[in-house]
């Protein structure tokens, strides 16, 4: 549980850091004016994707776990996501 909250906390520190909370930048994004955040998600998947696949070269092997749907959790999540987004948009 303890390490759910800090992968969540530094990946909201790093968001935060690069400016693509801001309201403007959101909506910058979602109206394909302004493709920053786009490039940093994409840039963040491709250095996992070089990550994964040199460690599967090296022998390391390391492939994370994925967790099965939890129903009621992932709603309460959403939710709790959903309400955020729209208190950070007043």
């Amino acid at each position: 549980m303890f390490q759910g909250f800090l992968i969540g906390f530094l990946f909201g520190f790093v968001l935060h850091k690069g400016g693509l909370v801001r309201y403007s930048r959101v909506i910058g994004t979602l109206l394909l004016r302004d493709l920053k955040p786009m490039k940093f998600l994409f840039t963040g998947l491709a250095v996992a994707l070089l990550g994964y696949g040199l460690s599967e070269l090296v022998g390391l092997g390391f492939v994370p776990r994925v967790n099965p749907y939890l129903g009621a959790a992932h709603l309460l999540g959403g939710v709790l996501f959903g309400i955020g987004m729209a208190t950070s948009g007043l």
